[in-house]
């Protein structure tokens, strides 16, 4: 389970903020080690993996679905160096250098940490969400209020803190 060598960085989480950390670690030659997550923070390449269109990134005029987006990024980091484990992390020690991060599969020790988790939409539990999900529910009104589907429709926006209040507004 444990690794001789120090890695200089080593990235927990795999969405946008994981993946553009990996690529730019990598291309200032840190030889980035990361752990996508698996189980505990969803699926690698985070909440995108869940959102069929994406018509606000840069350089898509068309619009790439979520999908598509991360399995770009990842290989945009892979073809620099980046070393991807489809693990979640269970253990990080900070307590000192250089520092211990674990998973079930393996220990690593490295001089850099950059955690980039995340966040999970919060569901309702309802009993045709999944059907529903990214087909009339969404955790977006940001994302997804001008899109076709939503467009010129009453909606409701659940929630009672700031974020459920910014996507009212909106």
């Amino acid at each position: 389970m444990s690794n001789s060598s120090v890695e200089n960085l080593v990235i927990i989480g795999s969405g946008p903020a994981g993946y553009t950390a990996a690529i730019y670690g990598a291309r200032a030659n840190l030889k980035p080690l990361m752990f996508e997550g698996f189980q505990a923070g969803g699926i690698p390449g985070g909440q995108l993996m869940t959102t069929t269109e994406v018509e606000n990134f840069p350089g898509f005029p068309e619009g790439i679905t979520g999908p598509q987006l991360m399995e770009r990024m990842k290989a945009q980091a892979e073809r620099w160096g980046t070393e991807c484990y489809t693990e979640d992390v269970i253990v990080v020690d900070l307590s000192q250098r250089p520092f211990t991060v674990r998973s079930e599969e393996r220990e690593v020790k490295t001089h850099s940490i950059v955690i980039a988790t995340g966040a999970t939409a919060k569901r309702l539990h309802l009993p045709s969400e999944a059907q529903y999900w990214s087909n009339g529910i969404s955790a977006c009104a940001i994302c997804d209020g001008a899109s076709p589907l939503f467009s010129g429709k009453e909606v409701a926006v659940v929630g009672g803190g700031d974020s459920a209040a910014e996507e009212a507004v909106y």
